[in-house]
C-alpha cells in the first residue's frame, strides 16, 4: 500500500470525506447541535497521576489499523467502553477514521452513551468542520497531529476546540514538533509523543523516554504506541509519562477488563517522583552524617542526601539524623536501611522526617510494597547484580514499585560503600530498560565518563567524596560540579 506515503494517503482521503460530509450536513446545522450539547468533561484533569500513582490510561476503541488490518471480528464500542471504565481507564479514545481504521462517529456516540469518563476523538483533523462534528457527537477532546498540520492550521483547530470547551492532545514525533506544540500551548500543554512513525509505521519505544524532558512538568505527557503489557506501561511511567494511550492490545485481549486493569495499575510512579522529566542527572550524596555537610549539599543543589541507618562507619544515630535532616534545605532526605523491618523503618521515617527510603540489603520484592504502604514514601532498591545478569532481573523490583539503584557486587558480602567500580557495559544496557541510579566507585574524576558511558538517570556517591572515611567538602563540590558539567555537555 506504500506505507511510506501513509500521511499523504490519509490527508487526501480525509479531505474527500470532509467535502462529501459538508454536502450532507451543513456546518450551521452542526453548530446548532453543538449549542445544545452537554458541556465537555475535563480531559486534562483526568490524565494527571496522583502522587506516586501509575500513569493514567487512555483506552482506545479501535476497529482496525493500516499495518495490522482488522483487530477484532466483532467490536461492540459500548461494551468495550464499559469494560475499559470498569478496569480503571481514565479516558477513552475513539478512532473515528472510516477508510483505513474502519471507525465512525457512530462509535463515539455509542461510547458516550456507555461511560462517563472523558472521550478523545482520534481522527486526522484537517478542517474546522471535523471539530464541530466531534463536539456534536459528544467528544471532550480531539487529537491534533503536528506532522499533518502547519502552524497556522494547528493553531486554528486548537483555538476552535478551546472555544467549544474541548481540550486538544497535540501529537508529536520529534523534538521540533514538541517545540511547535509548546509555542501553541506553553503553560499546561497536553502533548502525546507517538512512538510510531506515521510515515513508515515503525515503532521506537524509546522515543518518549528520549524526548519527554522537553515537555514541562506543568504539562501532561502522553506516551502513545508500543505499549502492550504491564512492564511497558510501567516503563512509560518511569520515564515520565503522565498517561499512556493503548488500543490494539486491549481490543485484541480476550479479557478486556482485566487487561485494562493491569495497564491502569502498572507502577513506575516512584521513578517519576524522583526524576520527573529532568534532563539533568539526579545526584545523591550518601553517607552524610554532619549538619554542615547537609548545608553544603543544599548549597550545591544536590537532589538528595543519604542517611545510613545500617551498621557501618557512616551509620547515624536518631539524634544525629534529626540534626542533619533539619540542616538540609532542598535535598530529598533518603534513609538507607539494610534488612530492617518495615515497622522499624516507618518509625524512623516519621521520627527523622525522611522523604524517601533506600533498601540496600537482601529485601525481596514483596517488602517494597510493605515499606511503601507503611511509610507512604518513595522506595529505592539497591541491587548488586553480577555481570551477565539478564535485563529482566530489574523488572520484578520495578514492578513492585521501587526505583532502582545499581551498585557494585561485593566479594565479602558487604552492602554498599565498597568503592569498587561496577560493570559499566551492563549498567548501560540496564539503563536503557529503566531509568536507574548508578553507584559504586564513582569519584569526581570518573563521574563524567560514567554519565557518558552509561546514560543513567542519576548517580549516587559516598566513598568517592570522602577523605580518610570522612566527607570532604572539596570533593563534594567537585563531584556535583563535574556531574552538572557533564550533563550540560
Amino acid at each position: 500500500m506504500g506505507e511510506e506515503r501513509f500521511l499523504d494517503r490519509i490527508v487526501s482521503a480525509t479531505r474527500r470525506r470532509v467535502a462529501e460530509k459538508k454536502e450532507q450536513v451543513s456546518v450551521e446545522a452542526l453548530r446548532e447541535k453543538v449549542a445544545g450539547a452537554s458541556p465537555p468533561r475535563r480531559f486534562a484533569a483526568a490524565l494527571r497521576p496522583a502522587g506516586l500513582g501509575p500513569a493514567r490510561l487512555i483506552a482506545e476503541v479501535k476497529r482496525a489499523s493500516p499495518s495490522k488490518g482488522q483487530l477484532a471480528e466483532v467490536l461492540d464500542p459500548s461494551g468495550q467502553a464499559r469494560a475499559y471504565a470498569e478496569g480503571g481507564a481514565a479516558a477513552v479514545s475513539v478512532l473515528t477514521e472510516p477508510q483505513l481504521f474502519l471507525g465512525s462517529l457512530d462509535d463515539l456516540v455509542a461510547v458516550r452513551s456507555a461511560t462517563d469518563v472523558p472521550i478523545l476523538c482520534k481522527d486526522f483533523f484537517l478542517d474546522e468542520y471535523q471539530v464541530y462534528e466531534a463536539r456534536a457527537a459528544g467528544a471532550d477532546a480531539i487529537l491534533l497531529i503536528c506532522a499533518m498540520l502547519d502552524d497556522r492550521l494547528l493553531a486554528q483547530l486548537f483555538h476552535l476546540a478551546s472555544l467549544l470547551g474541548m481540550e486538544s492532545l497535540i501529537e508529536a514525533h520529534s523534538a521540533e514538533e514538541i517545540k511547535r506544540a509548546l509555542r501553541l500551548q506553553a503553560e499546561s500543554p497536553i502533548i502525546g509523543i507517538n512512538c510510531r512513525d506515521l510515515q513508515t509505521f515503525t515503532v521506537d519505544t524509546s522515543l518518549a523516554a528520549r524526548l519527554g524532558h522537553l515537555v514541562p512538568r506543568s504539562g501532561i505527557l502522553v506516551a502513545e504506541s508500543g505499549i502492550a503489557d504491564r512492564v511497558q506501561a510501567a516503563q512509560a511511567r518511569a520515564w515520565g509519562a503522565d498517561a499512556i494511550l493503548v488500543g490494539e492490545a486491549l481490543v485484541r485481549s480476550p479479557a478486556v477488563t482485566q487487561a485494562t486493569r493491569a495497564l491502569a495499575t502498572a507502577p513506575g510512579g516512584t521513578f517519576a517522583r524522583l526524576f520527573g522529566r529532568s534532563e539533568r542527572p539526579f545526584v545523591k550524596l550518601c553517607g552524610i552524617s554532619e549538619p554542615q555537610h547537609a548545608v553544603l549539599a543544599s548549597t550545591l543543589r544536590a537532589d538528595a542526601i543519604g542517611l545510613v541507618f545500617a551498621p557501618s562507619h557512616r551509620q547515624v544515630s536518631l539524634d544525629r539524623a534529626r540534626l542533619v535532616a533539619q540542616a538540609a534545605t532542598g535535598p530529598l532526605i533518603v534513609g538507607v536501611f539494610v534488612n530492617e523491618s518495615a515497622d522499624a523503618i516507618a518509625s524512623i521515617a516519621t521520627d527523622v522526617g525522611l522523604g524517601a527510603i533506600q533498601l540496600s540489603g537482601d529485601e525481596p520484592p514483596e517488602v517494597i510494597a510493605e515499606v511503601a504502604e507503611k511509610t507512604s514514601l518513595p522506595v529505592i532498591k539497591g541491587l548488586r547484580l553480577p555481570s551477565g545478569s539478564p535485563d529482566e532481573a530489574l523488572d520484578e523490583y520495578a514492578l513492585a514499585g521501587a526505583a532502582l539503584l545499581l551498585d557494585t557486587p561485593s566479594a565479602d558480602g558487604k552492602y554498599g560503600g565498597t568503592g569498587q567500580v561496577g560493570d559499566w557495559t551492563q549498567a548501560h544496557r540496564m539503563a536503557r530498560r529503566w531509568p536507574i541510579i548508578i553507584s559504586g566507585g564513582l569519584t569526581p574524576q570518573n563521574v563524567s565518563a560514567a554519565l557518558v558511558s552509561i546514560l543513567p538517570a542519576g548517580v549516587d556517591v559516598s566513598s568517592g567524596i570522602e577523605n580518610n572515611r570522612a566527607k570532604d567538602a572539596a570533593k563534594m563540590r567537585d563531584f556535583v560540579f563535574q556531574t552538572r558539567e557533564a550533563s550540560r555537555a
